[in-house]
């Protein structure tokens, strides 16, 4: 009877395994782009402060787009040569490609490329490919720019020699974009046509909370402004993510990874 009025301690809305991975390739982006780098570099947000321009699906929308997502990522716009494509009409491809990948709806039978990056071609720039339907969706074309230009911080500046999706997921969270990521990560559909839900990237929702989280507790932001802008369900696995790292400071950051450990 004396355990009825007891609290129950917060868990966490991620496996230990996926927890631990996460804190330790948080740790070694923090180191590979700079401490300060992350606790001063302000957030960017779907907002017209933030994008200052009216979106409307052009291509000087989505080139005015990439500029800010450049800016805040550290790059230089002008070492890439960026383009659209339209998958319905052809498939870019090669031996050095990566595909972000994306489930436009419950209804579509096999995911479709977002964005394609190439490293660098001949002309040495890096060859960054977007699909033409991302203009559709200012907020994903955001998350989709920003996770073909991590694979350059990560690739192209030669911070890892092998490509890792998660990583380069987690990597737009590390330059202040993590927001429009998350919320693109699995969002419902609800009209007269379709009812179901579209995905993005490889991280899982639960994933990108712990992640947003991580981010927070790192820059010692308890109950950060910026959630008004997730998702209510990227929201929520915040706010729970965030209730297990402040009830566990002692596994934050300490305990070590052991990819060959399962939980």
């Amino acid at each position: 009877m004396f355990g009825l009025f007891s609290k129950k301690q917060p868990g966490c809305p991620i496996d230990t395994n996926t927890r631990l991975w996460m804190e330790q390739a948080f740790v070694w982006l923090v180191q590979e782009f700079g401490q300060n780098n992350l606790l001063t570099k302000p957030m960017l947000f779907p907002t017209i402060e933030h994008f200052p321009f009216p979106y409307d699906g052009s291509h000087d929308s989505f080139i005015q787009t990439a500029h800010i997502v450049a800016r805040q990522m550290e790059i230089d716009l002008e070492t890439i040569n960026l383009d659209l494509y339209n998958e319905s009409v052809q498939e870019i491809k090669n031996d050095l490609g990566f595909s972000l990948f994306t489930q436009p709806d419950e209804t579509s039978e096999t995911p479709l490329t977002a964005g394609l990056y190439f490293g660098k071609n001949a002309a040495g720039k890096f060859d960054v490919f977007i699909e033409k339907y991302n203009l559709q969706d200012p907020e994903k074309l955001v998350a989709t720019i920003a996770h073909e230009f991590a694979h350059i911080k990560l690739l192209g500046e030669k911070q890892l020699s092998f490509n890792d999706e998660s990583l380069t997921d987690l990597t737009t969270v590390v330059f202040g974009i993590g927001v429009f990521n998350a919320n693109c990560a699995f969002r419902e559909i609800k009209n007269f046509r379709v009812r179901g839900h579209s995905t993005l990237g490889y991280l899982k929702q639960r994933e990108w909370g712990y992640a947003l989280a991580l981010y927070a507790y790192f820059r010692q932001e308890k109950n950060p402004a910026w959630i008004q802008h997730l998702t209510p369900n990227i929201r929520s696995d915040f706010k729970k993510s965030t209730a297990f790292i402040y009830t566990n400071p002692d596994k934050i950051f300490k305990e070590k990874y052991n990819p060959g450990k399962q939980s």
